[in-house]
């Protein structure tokens, strides 16, 4: 009996062993395809600009989170047929246009893509700026790396959700193509107007400023007053082309100068940010695990 025992003893020690001693499976970076559809606008929008973020976020921890292909386009057609060059997570739709260029083949893609199971929203109505030469803190990666730090965390968000879809804007005048593809998915959903941004405002949740990259709001803030003309993207409740409903929460919002106004929302997400809220001239960092932070008093 006791031979018997050790025996089995022996071989569940042996198997433990084994299982530890193997070689861990590693994660697969999450796969991204950065799709520019924004004409080159001299002196100041070259579609480098956006191969720089692109390039940073394919960087990021040594390239172990992030696999990223860019393409640039501006023919119909062709986010088809990136879309269906191979298997992605995320999809950065970069389309600040003035007018539109996908096709039926283009939203027929993306739509497919969505019903995957990326169902993950993001929008941005500041993505123009993210890397705009005119001045230094417009320039990517930002005061002290906040707007490159920002363009992480948003990555992580989606990641976090399942994969989904990223779309970037500006103000009224280049929403064309962003809407073009938002109301492809959630008919209803559009970015509009065009912003001045005031110190009365607050970062909602802990997505943005500390998801993984502690930034502070200030230093965002200071960017976008540079260039004070970022689009408001959609939030409320909306029903996706698929008939399911779609809560668009705001993760940004501040009045226009001189404050005291409507708050409008810079960036929303199908994600719920959390509870806490930072002042958006608050020059302390927020962390992941400080999901209640709230500076300011």
């Amino acid at each position: 009996m006791w031979c018997r025992m050790s025996k089995h003893v022996v071989a569940m020690l042996v198997g433990l062993v084994f299982l530890f001693s193997a070689p861990l499976a590693e994660a697969q970076p999450t796969r991204v395809l950065w799709w520019n559809g924004t004409r080159d606008e001299p002196p100041n929008m070259y579609a480098r600009d956006r191969q720089t973020m692109a390039d940073y976020i394919g960087a990021y921890q040594g390239g172990q989170v992030f696999d990223v292909t860019m393409r640039s386009s501006l023919r119909g057609g062709d986010l088809a047929q990136a879309l269906s060059s191979a298997p992605f997570d995320i999809v950065i739709l970069d389309v600040v246009t003035r007018r539109r260029y996908m096709n039926a083949q283009d939203l027929t893609a993306l739509k497919n893509f969505y019903a995957s199971g990326k169902t993950g929203l993001m929008l941005d109505g500041s993505i123009w700026i993210r890397n705009f030469k005119k001045f230094p803190v417009t320039t990517f990666p930002g005061e002290n790396g906040s707007v490159a730090g920002l363009l992480i965390n948003q990555m992580f968000v989606l990641a976090e959700a399942g994969g989904g879809i990223f779309i970037g804007a500006d103000h009224d005048t280049y929403q064309v193509g962003a809407n073009q593809a938002l109301q492809a998915l959630v008919p209803g959903a559009k970015f509009s107007g065009s912003t001045n941004p005031s110190s009365d405002g607050q970062f909602i949740g802990n997505a943005l400023l500390g998801k993984r990259v502690p930034i502070t709001a200030r230093d965002i803030l200071r960017h976008w007053e540079a260039v004070p003309n970022q689009g408001e993207a959609p939030v409320g409740e909306f029903t996706d082309f698929l008939g399911h409903p779609v809560t668009l929460y705001s993760l940004v919002e501040t009045a226009d100068k001189p404050g005291g106004g409507r708050k409008r929302p810079y960036i929303s997400a199908s994600v719920f940010p959390g509870a806490g809220q930072t002042d958006i001239d608050s020059d302390e960092p927020v962390f992941d695990n400080l999901p209640t932070h709230k500076s300011g008093g």
